[in-house]
């Protein structure tokens, strides 16, 4: 399981900033990089140092999380992935009522996809390199991850639902997304 970067776009809000620490708690295998003044290809530099061949990169819209896209590493390029998924809200654990103290850092993790097949499922799997299944009743997976993204469809969109692997509760933020967007694939040379 390789290592995927978490960064996002320059001068973060406290609150996007609490956003990539709960992510950087669940998905087993991140690592954080405050942006800061860097640029894009600096961050690239970075994670290419530490052994990453993807970065999840959380863009803001109001100076909350407005969407996620990746990028990946090899031979000295930066490919931007042409998957772009809009984020339409976020709860993290501080805004839920239930009393999540601290999460430890998650070392297995399974992305799961309720009822029905979702591209939202296949490109996050794919994306954080951890296994994808779709599943009518989640109970069947409890116990084995420590952590399970459930994804489930919502009139408007999906619901990413970061849950505990052993008890089913929160374990990190709810995100409401779109469907995945296709984007024109680029290529940035890391220099």
């Amino acid at each position: 399981m390789g290592i995927v970067v978490l960064t996002s776009s320059r001068n973060a809000s406290t609150r996007m900033r609490q956003f990539l620490n709960e992510l950087e708690a669940v998905i087993p295998n991140a690592v954080k990089i405050n942006r800061g003044r860097l640029s894009i290809i600096e961050v690239a530099g970075n994670a290419f140092s530490l052994g990453a061949d993807t970065i999840l990169y959380i863009g803001s819209r109001g100076g909350n999380p407005g969407f996620m896209r990746f990028l990946r590493i090899r031979n000295g390029l930066i490919e931007v992935v042409p998957y772009l998924i809009k984020i339409l809200g976020v709860k993290l654990l501080v805004d839920m009522p239930v009393g999540v103290v601290s999460v430890r850092k998650a070392r297995s993790g399974i992305i799961v996809s309720l009822g029905e097949y979702t591209e939202v499922a296949d490109v996050l799997s794919e994306q954080l390199k951890l296994p994808g299944i779709r599943v009518d009743d989640f109970e069947s997976v409890r116990g084995m991850y420590d952590v399970i993204f459930l994804v489930h469809r919502l009139m408007d969109g999906y619901e990413i639902q970061v849950l505990n692997g052993r008890d089913l509760g929160p374990y990190g933020p709810f995100i409401k997304v779109s469907d995945v967007a296709y984007t024109r694939p680029r290529v940035i040379k890391l220099e």
